[in-house]
């Protein structure tokens, strides 16, 4: 790979970088890693190395055939790259977990820092996932459904249209757009579209990004700006633009040396950015920056739900499917959806100036007395063990997830859970005479010979 002179230009204060081993690093194979859901517990991967800066980051020797592994369907882990995983450790230095977080991840697709700051929040917690993009927010969807959690919500608006909403979350992540550089080894055609021009554009935008969600952030939360280029325009030059522009200070993460994470400071502000390079790690190219708004004593939005309101919560029963305990259930158009209790005013509140695509955990369509359950209920993490299932071998799952008709043997007529490795994929209902496949169309694996590519 012949990486573009201008990129090393860019680099106009990043002394420490050594250009022959850059280079040679980016001649090599990029590294592998998953990070595995801590509420799908399996014993996937469990002989590999950790990745040092996430609890459940993990290094691949070689890339194995993901898309043939159910377990990766079920949601029990996300192929994700090794370096942006370091964002659990900032946060981990940030964040009282243990209190009630309202979070933002302003960029999200296709759901690796979604799916991980959510498995670090509790129940009483939530999570808005966004992504303007039509195409991207469906993968979001997908992905975050996948994970099965409750508390991880997914929006698709422009960056603009959370100006409105003040002072309302604790937290906000900003993976912003940015020229790509970072990944010139994992996507070696990045570098055929790569220019100065691009950087400054990206730049520009992230800028916009910046000005349309900082409201947004509470005073004293945490906002943390992301990208995966190399560019100083896009990582430090951008720390002191934040620096400059808005009320926040500027926050140090105490780092192991051996991990090899380069601190760096901006030139001007000397505000605290983080820098990950192929040839000091095993990552890919990544930046962080992590900033604490300082307390303005701006008041946080009343939250009610009105007398009128679609959000209401339903008493509905689906306690064969999960128990209720704190949660309450919302129905719209026949649509029945399962939230936390304490959710429901969000849901009103974020309906009223976001485009709400996942709320909770579509459970199914109410039809009369009974519900016809949805996938989402089947991925969530917490349905009940009783549920009646049906355990799959490898051939088998491949099958239904392919939305193939498979043939095996229920105890009964009616709706069952299909499992991988007690790990659920979705559902099927037994007819007597032939068993449907209800796994979406939309997620299913369209390679008919999965198994031997």
């Amino acid at each position: 790979m012949l990486l573009p002179n201008q990129l090393f230009e860019s680099f106009k204060n990043v002394s420490f970088i050594d250009k022959g081993k850059f280079i040679e690093a980016h001649q090599q194979a990029p590294v592998i890693s998953v990070r595995l859901n801590p509420l799908k517990p399996s014993d996937a991967f469990n002989e590999m190395l950790g990745v040092p800066w996430c609890e459940y980051g993990k290094y691949l020797h070689e890339r194995p055939n993901f898309t043939a592994d159910p377990l990766l369907h079920a949601g029990c882990y996300y192929v994700q790259e090794a370096s942006s995983m370091f964002l659990e450790y900032a946060l981990k230095k940030l964040i009282h977990f243990e209190e009630t977080i309202i979070a933002l991840d302003l960029c999200a697709a296709p759901g690796g820092k979604s799916t991980l700051l959510s498995s670090l929040l509790n129940e009483e917690s939530l999570l808005i996932s966004n992504e303007v993009i039509q195409n991207r927010a469906s993968i979001l969807t997908e992905n975050m459904t996948k994970w099965g959690q409750l508390n991880t919500w997914v929006t698709a608006n422009d960056p603009k249209h959370f100006s409105p909403l003040k002072n309302v979350f604790d937290v906000v992540l900003i993976d912003a757009p940015c020229s790509g550089s970072g990944l010139f080894r994992k996507m070696p055609d990045f570098v055929n579209d790569w220019n100065q021009d691009t950087v400054h554009l990206c730049s520009q935008r992230q800028q916009r990004i910046l000005h349309d969600i900082f409201d947004a952030v509470k005073d004293d939360g945490i906002m943390i700006y992301m990208t995966c280029s190399f560019c100083e325009e896009e990582n430090e030059d951008i720390v002191d633009y934040i620096l400059n522009e808005f009320e926040v200070d500027t926050c140090s993460l105490k780092i192991p040396e051996e991990w090899g994470v380069v601190e760096t400071q901006s030139t001007k502000a000397k505000g605290y950015g983080y820098r990950f390079f192929p040839h000091l790690l095993r990552g890919e190219g990544f930046f962080l920056a992590c900033f604490r708004k300082k307390n303005a004593e701006h008041h946080l939005p009343k939250l009610t739900i009105s007398k009128n309101s679609k959000y209401k919560p339903e008493v509905s029963n689906i306690t064969e499917y999960v128990n209720i305990e704190s949660k309450v259930t919302i129905l719209q158009h026949d649509n029945l959806f399962l939230i936390e209790g304490s959710h429901a005013v969000y849901a009103e509140y974020f309906a009223k100036h976001l485009r709400l695509i996942k709320k909770g955990i579509l459970c199914g369509k109410l039809i009369r007395t009974e519900v016809i359950p949805e996938h989402e209920l089947a991925m969530y993490a917490n349905t009940r063990k009783d549920i009646a299932s049906v355990e799959l071998s490898l051939n088998e799952a491949i099958l239904y997830l392919q939305k193939e008709n498979i043939e095996i043997n229920c105890p009964h007529k009616g709706w069952f859970i299909v499992t991988y490795k007690g790990h659920n994929l979705g559902w099927i209902k037994n007819l007597g005479n032939r068993v449907n496949n209800y796994y979406p169309s939309n997620y299913r694996i369209l390679n008919k010979n999965i198994l031997s590519a």
